[in-house]
């Protein structure tokens, strides 16, 4: 039997880039995880990527009709040009889909990671018959992405989404974004590390601090600023469904009924608040490579 045909699905992250082979079904055939900060020293970042992606194309069985990736910042309006990676600088300016398509000979596409989580994460949950379905990856920054009305939110710029870039008025706390006072500064991991810093300096992970008998009011402080984030973009867009995943959220010991119980306090009462519907995503290291290749099969 011929092997079957596949998109590359690649999804770059501040530590790791991830790629897989990605059948029609959204299977994942095939797939390998690299270091992201081995590009940060390399003269040709762009180069080396493309070299890598050609090497796991050449290992793989099969047609590779096209790629996908998503990206941990800001891509231009055409859809290709990188215009901000802050994790990884050395992509910013980049015409990355240029590049791939130049590099590979094949279809390419650039886009923001979380449009291909919650690419995954639709189908994986069998949400796409939904009308409003929003979704929030805590993580070291807030990632979030909408899907309204048949078809994933993306903006004139590409940059819908930045929840964790709501201004908190009085904040003046400088965000690496470039503005001051945004929530992202007060409900992201970054947060979370500066609280175990201060106040849980005996704890080894943030498991250890999460298990301590007593929460100290700076993590209620935090649950109730990423509620905050979260209950706004409810209460403006009124979603059949809430999706809550991220590595944050996948911690043991999380204190994650507290974080839904401040989300339905700051949510409008009756509605959306009584009809709210939250799902937990489980951890899933390859949910933006399988989105990937979801995304590429239906926009290439």
């Amino acid at each position: 039997m011929a092997a079957a045909p596949y998109m590359i699905g690649i999804d770059v992250g501040g530590t790791h880039c991830r790629m897989g082979a990605v059948d029609a079904s959204g299977t994942i055939l095939r797939h390998q995880i690299l270091s992201s900060r081995q590009y940060l020293t390399l003269a040709d970042p762009m180069g080396a990527m493309v070299e890598s992606i050609a090497r796991f194309r050449a290992e793989t069985p099969g047609e590779a009709r096209g790629v996908c990736i998503g990206i941990p910042g800001v891509i231009g309006g055409d859809r290709g040009t990188v215009l901000s990676v802050p994790n990884l600088p050395v992509f910013d300016g980049v015409d990355m889909r240029g590049a791939l398509g130049a590099g590979l000979g094949i279809k390419a596409l650039v886009t923001h990671e979380v449009l291909l989580l919650l690419t995954s994460d639709l189908r994986a949950n069998d949400l796409l018959g939904l009308d409003i379905v929003m979704a929030v990856y805590l993580g070291t920054g807030i990632g979030n992405a909408m899907y309204i009305h048949g078809r994933l939110l993306e903006g004139k710029n590409g940059v819908s989404g930045e929840l964790g870039h709501l201004p908190v008025p009085g904040d003046t706390t400088p965000c690496p974004c470039g503005n001051a006072g945004c929530i992202e500064m007060r409900a992201s991991g970054k947060r979370l590390e500066a609280i175990k810093a201060q106040h849980y300096p005996d704890a080894q992970s943030f498991e250890e601090m999460f298990a301590a008998p007593v929460r100290h009011t700076a993590i209620d402080d935090y649950l109730d600023a990423a509620a905050c984030a979260i209950a706004a973009e409810i209460n403006i867009l009124d979603p059949d469904c809430v999706l809550l995943g991220g590595g944050v959220l996948s911690i043991a010991n999380y204190p994650y009924d507290a974080l839904l119980a401040r989300v339905y306090a700051h949510t409008r009462k009756p509605y959306p608040a009584e009809t709210l519907r939250c799902i937990r995503l489980p951890a899933d290291a390859l949910r933006g490579v399988r989105g990937g290749g979801l995304y590429a099969w239906e926009h290439l």
